[in-house]
């Protein structure tokens, strides 16, 4: 495969990633991973940190679409970010200590909780409220004329964000799997909310990562790189097709597709 060709997959990836990942406001960690670890042999390491700066990107361009749109809640993305920053770095170093066998079977986990998660939670109508729904009135009007109103605590969002930072920083995906779920499930923001404010959230947790994982050398900027360039273009397309468009059907192709790496994570041989 010549440098051009590969440069231009890639790009494709990134696409695919900036699209699909900005849609579900999970920063598109979940298909860079896969590809990293399956083709090109990296450590889980290298394979989190690149992964990281794919994430930024396509969450510096899904953020400044979403800030047009007027769907960003920053007040709870700021709070997101306060635990997630430190618990992105820890993550970072854990992947030091576990092996590539543990590391696949962990992310197959993963994989296979998000998809049932985008598969059957979101059906539910869980934008109507949450358990841990009382706190703080929260109330924004897109740039359309939406009106969004509900309610959250941001202490206990402080407290989670510590967790999907350490997923951010040791999954390389952004964490956008736990606070996307938790701002939804258990807090009912709104899923136009929660989804735009997920990837603002991606910028701090990314940026946090990609630092531990650069001190550690687990960064491939050429790859990366290549993969973000795609995503920055798809990130922009996804934001415009999340607001125009119902995503239920693709949220289930997407489903199915992770559901397929993490089996085929599963099933690879271990290496000695």
């Amino acid at each position: 495969m010549t440098g051009v060709v590969e440069m231009l997959l890639l790009g494709l990836l990134g696409l695919a990633v900036g699209l699909v990942g900005t849609l579900l406001g999970v920063g598109g960690g979940l298909i860079v991973i896969p590809v990293l670890l399956a083709f090109y042999g990296l450590s889980p390491g290298s394979a989190a940190g690149t992964s990281l700066v794919v994430v930024l990107i396509n969450a510096l361009s899904g953020t400044l679409a979403y800030l047009r749109q007027r769907r960003v809640d920053v007040g709870v993305g700021l709070a997101f970010s306060t635990g997630a920053i430190p618990g992105s770095m820890v993550g970072a170093f854990a992947t030091m200590v576990v092996s590539s066998e543990s590391f696949r079977m962990y992310f197959a986990i993963v994989l296979i909780s998000t998809a049932i998660y985008i598969a059957f939670a979101r059906r539910q109508g869980v934008s109507r409220g949450g358990p841990l729904r009382n706190g703080r009135r929260r109330r924004l009007v897109d740039h359309a004329g939406r009106e969004y109103e509900y309610s959250v605590n941001p202490y206990l969002i402080a407290l989670f964000s510590v967790l999907s930072g350490f997923v951010a920083g040791f999954f390389g995906i952004g964490g956008g799997v736990v606070h996307v779920p938790v701002m939804m499930l258990l807090f009912g923001v709104p899923a136009h909310i929660a989804t735009a404010t997920s990837h603002f959230i991606l910028t701090f947790t990314a940026a946090s990562g990609i630092a531990a994982h650069a001190a550690l050398r687990h960064v491939d900027l050429f790859i990366g790189g290549a993969i973000a360039s795609g995503a920055l273009v798809g990130a922009q397309i996804g934001a415009k097709t999340s607001e125009r468009f119902s995503s239920r059907a693709l949220e289930l192709l997407f489903a199915a597709f992770m559901i397929f790496i993490a089996i085929n994570l599963l099933l690879q041989p271990s290496q000695n």
